[in-house]
């Protein structure tokens, strides 16, 4: 694991154009020490983040702002609405999540290290979504929003502090993602490549002020009929 931090700021934008998910940085985990960070994120028609997963060392909250969210936390399954009040994820919780109606979803996400939590949780948790989502806005993914499978072996160990993937099954990570990811080091796959991180990610956009925006909201995704079909 490395310690390697990322250098986003407050205000920078991401978007993960496979998934359909557009972020904008409130709170940086420079600001916090590394424990929190806060992020609008907007969801286009069809948008779902890539697979089920869990993060032990930090706990995650959402808030729908606009349109319809479901969500599966422990296989049970809800739709959250403006209004509603947060959807709180709790450290070492299976969840999952999705646009589930037709237009866009605006969601106010914050994410929180727990108290026993060692290093800089957040700080993690930003590099490890910075490396997927440039991943797939260089073409590097499946519909759903994966990488191949030495991609996933790589990042599973490199960022295992930040997330743990609900499939394959536990003795089966245990298993592969070791020499899956020696190979993958070996062929090139570095999740900590500069091309995916920092004000020059692939996944890094300029920011695309309110008409920007609004055309980047209305271009639908297939990532929730990847997942369906997964």
């Amino acid at each position: 694991m490395s310690t390697t931090a990322t250098s986003i700021a407050a205000g920078a934008w991401l978007h993960n154009p496979v998934t359909g998910e557009i972020a904008r940085v409130n709170l940086a985990p420079s600001e916090t020490d590394g424990r929190r960070v806060g992020v609008d994120l907007w969801l286009q028609p069809g948008a779902a983040v890539a697979r089920a997963h869990l993060h032990d060392h930090f706990a995650e909250h959402f808030e729908v702002r606009d349109g319809e969210v479901g969500f599966q936390l422990d296989g049970d399954e809800r739709a959250a609405h403006a209004g509603d009040g947060p959807v709180v994820v709790p450290a070492g919780t299976l969840h999952d999540w999705w646009n589930t109606g037709d237009g866009v979803a605006h969601v106010a996400v914050e994410v929180e290290a727990t108290p026993t939590a060692p290093g800089q949780p957040a700080m993690r948790f930003i590099s490890m979504i910075e490396a997927l989502w440039s991943l797939a806005a260089l073409g590097r993914t499946n519909d759903a929003g994966l990488p191949d499978p030495l991609w996933v072996a790589a990042i599973a160990r490199e960022y295992a502090d930040a997330i743990r993937l609900h499939r394959p099954p536990a003795a089966v990570q245990s298993a592969l993602f070791g020499p899956l990811a020696a190979v993958a080091r070996r062929t090139g796959r570095d999740p900590l490549a500069a091309e995916l991180h920092g004000p020059g990610a692939a996944c890094a956009i300029a920011d695309p002020g309110e008409d920007g925006l609004a055309d980047l909201l209305a271009r639908p995704v297939g990532a929730r009929a990847a997942r369906r079909g997964a």
